[in-house]
């Protein structure tokens, strides 16, 4: 009984995480232009990424 309580309690994804974090990423660097286009991003964001991605 046990066993069989065990293998009913895995958890299958839906979706691939090989699908699902590329996409996320995509989404994510969408809305970032986007934000960056409609001038939704402070200058100070983009000077601190910068010298983040800078090293």
């Amino acid at each position: 009984m046990n066993n069989f309580v065990q293998s009913r309690a895995k958890v299958v994804p839906a979706v691939s995480t090989h699908y699902l974090l590329p996409a996320m990423l995509t989404l994510n660097t969408v809305a970032l232009l986007a934000l960056d286009r409609l001038g939704g991003v402070p200058d100070w964001i983009k000077t601190a990424a910068a010298l983040f991605l800078a090293f």
